[in-house]
């Protein structure tokens, strides 16, 4: 019984809505979606791109049903990519969802309209005019992604594209290059949170965190299916202290039909033929992409559909309060954890001496930390000064139209 309340709870807070379309690095992450209701993972609404109404589909569907919400790009290298419209500020792609432990390994479970198909088929690119771009793909994974795990965290990021997967084989290479501000970490007792966006460290925590974790790739081929075994399930369960629960996937017949039952999850996951030939309705040259994504209408706050809405400066004010409050209490833990490890070491030693020089160390350890600490308080701050700047900005422009 307990088991299937808490199910029911996940699935309810997994239903999302719009937010506010602001580039990446201009804000930090959105607020987290109001509950609305046993609805499966995707929004039910009534916009142009609420109903997937493909059959046998090939890759010119995606372009067919993505194009209301973005932006489809003529991009050097990949084609034709895709650029989302109605992401928060700070976004990055796999933060507004959550981890479910499948037999085919760790599964994104999103709770974005459009999420069942950019987080499963195709690949994340950054670029500096566009932010983030999907490149489409027509072999669905469980998720994408590469990991970093160590003794406090667990991050993932977006595998960036190429054409380095073999069907049959899976990945030729392994040597990834990823950007410290496109990984996602999360303390680890935090993993397994039905909405990890709450839970996320702000970025400039990135590359302290990476300095304690270690990356591993872990997408496999076996049997023509692709596994992401990604971190392993008994770390998870050591840090969460929770049963990891592995679920059976099956084949949803439409993307709003996802669920998840008490032993299985049911996804939409289609087999897509390839097409050379396909062309989205509307395609831009990346600059000219670049102003209509700037240029592109915001609705009047942060919130991911439902309930009051702030004006914009407002509610990024109230979404840094959230991160500032969160990179305190990620950095106090991180200084507790240090000195609770000298403790230990100290305790173990059998002279006063030897243990005087351990505190020693131990204090000058924590200063040198504390030293980081403060930089990345600053880079936080400037980055919502920033932020903030372009909020008053955008509400000055709205209200002279």
């Amino acid at each position: 019984m307990k088991k299937s309340l808490g199910l029911t709870i996940l699935a309810m807070a997994l239903a999302a809505g719009c937010i506010v379309y602001v580039p990446q690095g201009e804000s930090g992450s959105p607020a987290p979606p109001p509950s609305q209701g046993d609805q499966g993972y995707y929004d039910q609404g009534d916009q142009a791109d609420a109903r997937w109404t493909y059959d046998n589909p090939d890759v010119s569907d995606f372009y067919s049903y993505l194009g209301p919400s973005g932006l489809w790009v003529s991009y050097p290298s990949y084609g034709y990519v895709w650029v989302p419209r109605g992401i928060g500020y700070g976004w990055r792609p796999y933060s507004l969802g959550h981890w479910i432990s499948t037999d085919c390994g760790w599964t994104w479970l999103s709770a974005e309209r459009w999420g069942w198909l950019v987080y499963h088929y195709g690949r994340w690119g950054w670029d500096v005019r566009l932010g983030w771009y999907w490149v489409p793909g027509d072999v669905w994974a469980p998720a994408w992604v590469a990991w970093r795990w160590g003794d406090a965290y667990i991050g993932w990021a977006p595998l960036p594209p190429g054409d380095d997967f073999d069907r049959g084989f899976g990945f030729r290479h392994r040597n990834w290059s990823i950007p410290g501000d496109n990984w996602c970490f999360v303390r680890g007792q935090e993993f397994l949170e039905p909405r990890l966006d709450r839970w996320i460290v702000p970025r400039e925590r990135n590359i302290t965190i990476i300095n304690y974790t270690r990356m591993d790739v872990n997408i496999r081929v076996r049997n023509d299916r692709v596994y992401n075994d990604g971190v392993d399930a008994a770390f998870v369960q050591r840090q969460t202290n929770r049963t990891v629960e592995r679920y059976e996937l099956k084949d949803a017949r439409r993307p709003q039909d996802a669920r998840v039952g008490t032993r299985d999850v049911s996804l939409y996951r289609p087999s897509v033929r390839p097409n050379a030939a396909a062309r989205p309705k509307e395609a831009l040259a990346p600059d000219q992409a670049a102003i209509r994504r700037a240029e592109a209408p915001r609705a009047p706050g942060s919130a991911m559909g439902g309930g009051p809405r702030e004006d914009e400066v407002t509610a990024v004010r109230h979404e840094h309060q959230r991160e500032l409050q969160r990179l305190n209490e990620d950095q106090q833990a991180e200084v507790r954890g240090i000195q609770r490890k000298a403790d230990q070491e100290r305790a173990a030693l059998r002279t006063p001496a030897e243990r005087e020089k351990a505190a020693a160390a131990a204090k000058a350890r924590i200063a040198e930390v504390q030293q980081k600490q403060q930089a990345e308080k600053a880079r936080i701050l400037e980055r919502h000064r920033a932020e903030e700047d372009h909020a008053r900005k955008a509400r000055l422009k709205d209200e002279k139209h």
